[in-house]
């Protein structure tokens, strides 16, 4: 896996950072252990392009997937293991990995992919839902663009783009609710990218 390390110094940034609600009990909106993989959200993504393509079965992961269930995966740095996308140990959180580097220099890992699951918790309207990422440092394809974006029902609550190349960095967003949402609305979480990048969901938050 890739260096972590402005990940690593940043973390506390984010743990001192908090949301808030109008009307919802405060607390964590998704399960980054339970996300899986789907085509929906093109009306609101756009169509895939011609090559879009993700290998969603890991890659020289014998010794680690399955992933344990409900639990994050600790990737040893000297691993082989390579996975389009993983709920991973960071410090004291589970975040969501999303890898589009290549195993070799011949194939893509994922250059496009829809992520979902049901949310763990009633939005009212006038609730604030805050979206923390990362994505580490943008390398390739020179020139590119890389996108980020979290979908409520059928609203966009976060869409970040970032030119390739790129430093680290820590987007994060606060969306307001317009109307009411149940628990169990369909949540979406997509990645766009063609390179040897790695984007990451730390937390969303009402």
């Amino acid at each position: 896996m890739p260096s972590r390390i402005a990940f690593t110094l940043c973390l506390c940034a984010l743990w001192s950072c908090g949301s808030s609600g109008t009307g919802t009990a405060p607390g964590p909106l998704v399960d980054n252990t339970l996300w899986v993989p789907t085509t929906d959200g093109d009306d609101l993504l756009g169509a895939p392009p011609p090559d879009a393509e993700c290998m969603l079965e890991p890659i020289d992961c014998d010794e680690e997937y399955p992933w344990p269930e409900g639990e994050c995966v600790d990737l040893d740095p000297t691993s082989d293991c390579v996975a389009a996308y993983v709920p991973e140990c960071e410090q004291s959180l589970i975040v969501l990995s999303v890898n589009t580097r290549m195993p070799d220099d011949r194939m893509n890992l994922c250059n496009w992919i829809t992520l979902e699951q049901p949310s763990l918790r009633p939005i009212r309207a006038g609730d604030q839902v805050e979206v923390r990422t990362f994505h580490d440092a943008l390398t390739a394809p020179v020139p590119g663009e890389a996108r980020m974006t979290f979908l409520v029902g059928d609203q966009i609550a976060f869409d970040y783009t970032a030119p390739i190349p790129s430093g680290p960095s820590f987007p994060s967003e606060t969306w307001t609710a317009d109307k009411d949402y149940p628990a169990g609305t369909q949540l979406l979480w997509h990645v766009d990218n063609h390179g040897r990048n790695e984007y990451m969901l730390i937390e969303v938050n009402v």
